[in-house]
């Protein structure tokens, strides 16, 4: 088995605050037979590749190009959006102590309150989808970074609860095409 990687989030600059900045909050919800993800974050730009709690959010453009790349394991569902709010932190000084601005509260999570929602920018911004990939109980011994690998499914990317790992092949061309909005854990397999 090749070495397998637990995919996070990267390093966002101004602690949470950034992490709310890059990632938005996403809420799942049933929808008949199946669950639907919908996004509150900010706007217009959004990073190819974002992992709000739980789930890893790619932008229309990024899943055509990983989709070509033919990893197996990997399927997509559409992402509808909740509240976006424009704020241009992209801009914004990376190296700088504090944001730009902090929300009134003080909470990170008030950036995105639904007063704020622009339909107008949420019309405008890039179709998302989020990553559907099936779970597979008991693949990482809890507390360790041991990959069980007698219940790895072998596929390039596998899932347990709201953990992603992906294998080298993977992990490579992630970093390749995304990796300053990524980072990656080791897990050894036993």
């Amino acid at each position: 088995m090749t070495a397998f990687y637990q995919i996070r989030p990267g390093a966002a600059p101004w602690g949470d605050y950034g992490d709310i900045l890059w990632n938005g909050i996403t809420e799942e919800a049933p929808d008949g037979n199946r669950s639907v993800v919908t996004v509150s974050r900010t706007g217009p730009f959004v990073p190819p590749i974002t992992l709000p709690f739980g789930h890893i959010i790619v932008t229309e453009e990024f899943r055509k190009k990983i989709a070509s790349a033919n990893f197996s394991g990997l399927a997509f569902a559409p992402v509808n959006y909740r509240t976006v709010v424009r704020i241009d932190w992209e801009g914004w000084d990376r190296n700088a102590e504090d944001p730009a601005f902090y929300p009134g509260t003080g909470e990170p999570e008030d950036y995105l309150l639904p007063a704020a929602h622009d339909a107008e920018l949420a019309a405008a911004m890039p179709s998302l989808w989020a990553w559907n990939v099936a779970a597979t109980a008991g693949l990482q011994v809890h507390g360790t970074n041991t990959f069980r690998r007698e219940r790895h499914p072998g596929s390039d990317v596998v899932r347990e609860f709201h953990i992603f790992w992906a294998n080298e092949r993977m992990k490579v061309w992630l970093d390749e095409s995304a990796g300053q909005w990524l980072s990656f854990v080791r897990v050894f397999p036993g």
